[in-house]
């Protein structure tokens, strides 16, 4: 499990890319200007992107390492639960039970329904009587908010007398200690090296997008999602006839992948152009994926949601052609 503190990579971004270009994998455009400030989240930031849940700046930065404020850390947990337009269905004069709920109306009109939401589904702690929009999420706050987002809030209220092997344990809040407990066996957020969690250190919002990546593993996990090991045996995607460029293939087709599992089942799944698949600290589409590729898939109902590529192809494969299944070649 990886430190919340993210300090441990196992690929720099350079190291990634040129790792991409000799296997023959293009990695997925970034629209941000500032993600070499950190590297290691590119993927999971290009993944939250992707899913519309954690967005950048109008100027095109990201500021990764900026503290995740409380109201943005809120509206990336509603919109991650899929209850974003639920969100912006809410009526705009509707009343908040915060004490600064006039400054959340003023300052950040957009977000009122997302609060609105986030009360309702219990995602603030009963003694809350404020939003604090502009507030930095501290560790212990955002470990909160992430295990009610998953739906175990009873769960961690029934380890509020859990013991913690944290050496700063004492730190954390009373009221906090079953969701931090939640939270770090849940695999959203464990602690430091040292053995320490830290629970008042702010959240950077690179390490948000880390979280919600793996908050959203565990809502997947609920749903029933299954996880598949294999190797792609065939791939394709339909082409899509266009007036300008021709026959080609948009991040929306769904097409079709194969995979011989470590038990040499050979399954079948639909798969989108588009899907942002993990590699190293980056992100491929999955478009580029190819015969021979080692692949961790998570699938449900025959669909796959989410995608790993854990090696790359053999350097004398093919690619796959769009529309036509590659199968794989002679050896």
């Amino acid at each position: 499990m990886l430190a919340f503190s993210l300090t441990v990579q196992t690929a720099s971004a350079k190291e990634a890319a040129a790792s991409a270009k000799s296997e023959g994998h293009a990695q997925a455009g970034l629209k941000f200007k500032d993600m070499d400030d950190a590297p290691w989240a590119e993927g999971y930031i290009l993944k939250m992107q992707s899913k519309h849940v954690f967005q950048g700046f109008q100027d095109g930065t990201f500021r990764p390492n900026k503290p995740v404020t409380r109201v943005e850390a809120i509206v990336t947990a509603v919109r991650l639960m899929g209850l974003e337009d639920e969100a912006k269905s809410k009526p705009a004069d509707a009343k908040l039970p915060f004490k600064d709920a006039d400054h959340l109306s003023k300052k950040f009109p957009w977000a009122k329904g997302y609060v609105i939401t986030a009360l309702e589904q219990g995602l603030f702690d009963a003694n809350e009587n404020l939003i604090q929009p502009e507030k930095p999420a501290s560790r212990v706050w955002v470990s909160s908010l992430l295990v009610k987002s998953l739906g175990f809030g009873d769960e961690a209220l029934a380890q509020m007398t859990a013991k913690l092997s944290f050496k700063d344990a004492n730190a954390i809040p009373a009221g906090s200690i079953g969701y931090v407990k939640l939270a770090s066996e849940k695999g959203i957020v464990s602690g430091y090296p040292n053995g320490t969690f830290k629970p008042n250190k702010n959240v950077t919002r690179a390490e948000m997008a880390a979280l919600l990546d793996r908050t959203n593993d565990g809502m997947l996990e609920n749903a029933g999602a299954v996880k598949v090991n294999g190797i792609v045996k065939e791939i394709s995607f339909p082409t899509v006839t266009g007036q300008t460029y021709g026959a080609t293939v948009t991040g929306d087709t769904y097409g079709e992948i194969k995979v011989e599992t470590v038990n040499q089942e050979v399954k079948t799944f639909s798969i989108q152009a588009g899907l942002m698949v993990g590699y190293h600290n980056k992100a491929i589409k999955a478009d580029q994926l190819k015969v021979n590729d080692k692949v961790l898939l998570t699938v449900m109902d025959q669909k796959v949601v989410e995608a790993k590529l854990l090696g790359s192809n053999k350097p004398n494969e093919k690619p796959a052609t769009n529309g036509k299944q590659q199968k794989r070649g002679k050896r």
